[in-house]
């Protein structure tokens, strides 16, 4: 008798202690589901990495990379996907200095200074944002060269008032962006990337090309001068004397040649 009250006490702690694990678990799955984390990735990871731990929001010492922006920030015309944030993050990996978590790219393409105002409302986005303490911004192209449509109306016929017209506005929301981001996270090293003209290599839309994105990243310097942490790092240069060598097919975005001569310039600007 007393042999199978012992049974039958044992069965019953075994069974209360199975379904309060099961409790715990439900309980701990339900939370990821209601607050979901972030996609956090090594730097040395692959695009297609899965998720790891949720980046630390206190400052740890190590770089916590987000991209956000246009189709370079995305990597359009990288090959390999990586485009400048990725290559940036592997080069400051490779330095040993720090830990490096690239966080998450939130790169659009084809997005303008509009749309990224439009996206920095959104609480998914600036829950990221707070996470990171260095932000990568690439934005302006598609509001001045509209994939190139604003530069011309045929390649013997540079419409340059269709840049210079766009320029006033989208310079006032690139400052406005600039606010908002530094709003959403005050302490984080805001890097954004000048812009380039890929139509260098062209004759008849070399000359207009470069005034209005001379005139561009001058307007956007002088507005990150006026912010907190905030820096410029520019690309004309890089594609200036041979633009073919370093854009992709499409003759707009940066090849992988062209992804990674930015991703050097970024990583000497922040070591």
């Amino acid at each position: 008798m007393n042999s199978w009250k012992w049974t039958w006490r044992t069965t019953a702690v075994l069974s209360a202690l199975s379904a309060l694990l099961l409790a715990v678990g439900f309980g701990y799955g339900a939370r990821e589901l209601i607050f979901p984390r972030p996609n956090l990735v090594n730097a040395d990871a692959a695009a297609d990495a899965p998720l790891t731990e949720r980046a630390p929001s206190t400052d740890d010492g190590s770089y916590r990379i987000v991209a956000i922006g246009d189709s370079l920030a995305k990597g359009t015309g990288d090959t390999t996907g990586q485009g400048f944030a990725r290559r940036a993050a592997a080069l400051l990996d490779q330095s040993g200095d720090r830990e490096v978590r690239f966080l998450n790219n939130l790169g659009i393409n084809g997005m303008t200074t509009q749309e990224l105002l439009t996206e920095l409302d959104e609480p998914g986005v600036r829950y990221v944002l707070k996470e990171a303490n260095v932000i990568l911004l690439s934005i302006g192209a598609n509001d001045l060269f509209q994939g190139g449509a604003a530069l011309q109306t045929s390649a013997e016929a540079p419409d340059a008032n269709a840049l210079e017209a766009a320029l006033p506005a989208a310079s006032e929301r690139l400052g406005e962006a600039l606010d908002q981001l530094r709003s959403i996270n005050p302490a984080a090293r805001i890097i954004y990337l000048g812009l380039y003209n890929p139509f260098g290599d062209i004759e008849s839309l070399r000359d207009e090309g470069d005034l209005g994105i001379t005139e561009w990243n001058a307007k956007a310097s002088a507005q990150i001068a006026e912010g907190e942490n905030m820096v410029l790092t520019p690309t004309f240069d890089l594609f200036e004397r041979d633009p073919g060598a370093y854009l992709s097919s499409d003759h707009f975005h940066p090849n992988s040649a062209g992804y990674e001569r930015i991703a050097q310039r970024i990583v000497q600007g922040l070591q």
